[in-house]
């Protein structure tokens, strides 16, 4: 057994004594995953739609060449 293994299962365990003695620490715990779940969503979501995001650049630019183009052939057929 590797020494992460032995750790996870040693934490694991404590927790489930923890919540086996005293009542609260269930909802507490619950209490803390919801914590940690809205925590990762809201930095997922400044990661990916923050305007300094290079991810955001990069849509903002495909976006605006597409409409660039879209113009182009409108301004095209427009001519003839």
């Amino acid at each position: 057994m590797t020494l992460a293994t032995l750790t996870w299962l040693t934490l694991g365990a404590v927790l489930v004594y923890a919540v086996a003695v005293d009542p609260n620490v269930y909802p507490w715990l619950v209490l803390q995953s919801r914590r940690l779940t809205v925590e990762l969503t809201r930095r997922w979501y400044m990661v990916r739609y923050h305007p300094d995001s290079p991810w955001v650049r990069y849509e903002i630019e495909r976006n605006s060449k597409q409409i660039a183009k879209e113009l182009m052939k409108e301004y095209e057929n427009n001519d003839r």
